[in-house]
């Protein structure tokens, strides 16, 4: 991360503040990303690249008469920097004016960090000890069974650092880091094959990660879809994997609660704070400030604090979820849900931790209360995050009836809607798992999905 002419990350964000507010800004933000990522790519069982990137820049917010301009450069010095500014205030100047801007945010006090968002052992982690963990989890792979190949795997290793200030007083830094793998294997026995299995793990530190667990599944699954089989369509019970869950039932659920949707009348539950949208069993709660989580900082990506969120409490929709230009429009608080994809995006509205109360099943106990239904590991197909409808392929599918897994299911589709699905829920798991969505969520039951097995 060397290499800067100003090394500072918040001295970078004053420096933009500063010199924006010389040109005649009327509020200005400046948003600095400097970041080591580390990639290994595994394709056909063999080490395809092995790669160190650095990524740094600086984006900057400028408003004038309630225009807003953004403008972003990957370079850290000076004469870039004033440019950057310039540019940003020109945009401002040549935009049509925001009748709804009311203002950047105010300092507030910011929480502690939670525990376990930085780890130093990530931080320092080489190109050739992340080229050990990425075989570490192939030979484990391997090692379970003969009948296992691996198709393909991915190893990302993040370090990041940010810094943000505003023309208000706002002047923040944070760290963090990350480590995420997965793994896809396939199982061929007399010339037969296996629907391809998926497996991963993501952590912010290295104690909590472990690429042999990624290994041992994934191959344990593909050995599981060996001997697939049909079945004729009908209407029955269908548990979803975490994975699942969040991209068919909490994706839409995520996008409904985004507070701009609801004041773009994009959310079918833009007047529904209050009333019953789901189960009484569903209790569904944003959490920033979660320790070691995934969406975890002591502030958002406009430095404004962090905070625990209870979005649905006992299947009633409590709250919106806010940043500070959506939360103004209406005279309330942000909820400290602004989120960046990095230096080059203005923020927009993201759930940091989405936790879904845990039940008290195991899967075992799930799967045993199903007449006739299936367990759907993987999803691929299309998902309307406004409407809620779904329809795709479920992969790693397992046929039950008279509550046992029966057999493995060849390609099998399954479709419904999130939002009748939310009401549909006959059980939720005891044993939750973070997601690569940011969504921590147990396997849950659902009641009336159309199966079709080709």
């Amino acid at each position: 991360m060397e290499g800067d002419k100003i090394s500072n990350l918040i001295e970078i964000s004053e420096l933009a503040v500063g010199n924006s507010k010389k040109l005649g800004v009327d509020e200005v933000e400046g948003f600095v990303q400097r970041q080591r990522i580390i990639e290994v790519l595994l394709e056909r069982g063999e080490i395809q690249s092995e790669r160190v990137k650095i990524r740094r820049g600086i984006g900057i917010r400028a408003i004038k008469d309630k225009s807003v301009g953004f403008s972003f450069a990957s370079v850290l010095d000076e004469r870039t920097i004033r440019e950057t500014c310039k540019d940003a205030f020109s945009l401002a100047r040549a935009s049509p004016k925001n009748p709804d801007w009311v203002s950047l945010p105010l300092p507030k006090r910011i929480p502690p960090a939670p525990d376990g968002l930085y780890d130093d052992d990530l931080s320092s982690l080489t190109s050739d000890e992340a080229l050990n963990i990425v075989l570490e989890g192939y030979e484990t792979a391997k090692e379970v069974d003969p009948r296992v190949s691996i198709d393909e795997g991915k190893l990302i290793v993040s370090s990041t650092e940010i810094a943000i200030s505003n023309s208000h007083g706002i002047s923040l830094y944070d760290r963090g880091t990350s480590i995420a793998f997965y793994l896809i294997c396939v199982a061929k026995e007399k010339g037969k094959a296996s629907s391809f299995a998926y497996e991963y793990d993501i952590s912010r530190t290295l104690k909590g990660f472990s690429a042999r667990k990624v290994g041992e599944l994934a191959a344990k699954k593909a050995l599981l879809s060996l001997g697939a089989k049909s079945i004729k369509p009908f209407r029955g019970d269908v548990i979803l994997s975490p994975d699942v869950a969040s991209e068919i039932l909490f994706a839409p659920l995520i996008s409904s609660v985004n507070a701009d949707n609801v004041q773009r009348g994009r959310s079918l539950w833009a007047n529904r704070i209050g009333e019953s949208v789901s189960v009484r069993s569903l209790t569904i709660i944003d959490d920033g400030l979660l320790p070691y989580g995934l969406g975890s900082s002591p502030f958002d990506a406009e430095g404004v604090p962090s905070q625990r969120t209870i979005v649905i409490e006992n299947g009633v929709l409590k709250s919106f979820l806010y940043d500070s230009y959506t939360a103004n429009k209406v005279n309330r608080e942000s909820t400290g849900n602004a989120a960046r994809e990095g230096y080059s995006s203005p923020p927009y509205i993201s759930a940091s931790n989405l936790l879904v109360s845990p039940g008290t099943k195991s899967l075992e106990e799930m799967i045993s209360e199903v007449d006739r239904g299936v367990i759907v590991n993987r999803f691929s197909g299309k998902v309307s995050n406004e409407s809620g409808e779904f329809s795709g392929i479920a992969k790693q599918a397992i046929y039950i009836e008279d509550g046992e897994m029966r057999f493995p299911l060849r390609e099998t589709m399954i479709s419904g809607n999130t939002f009748e699905s939310l009401n549909k829920i006959a059980a939720i798991g005891r044993d939750r798992r973070a997601t690569m969505m940011d969504v921590y969520t147990p396997p849950i039951l659902i009641e009336e999905i159309t199966i079709t097995s080709k």
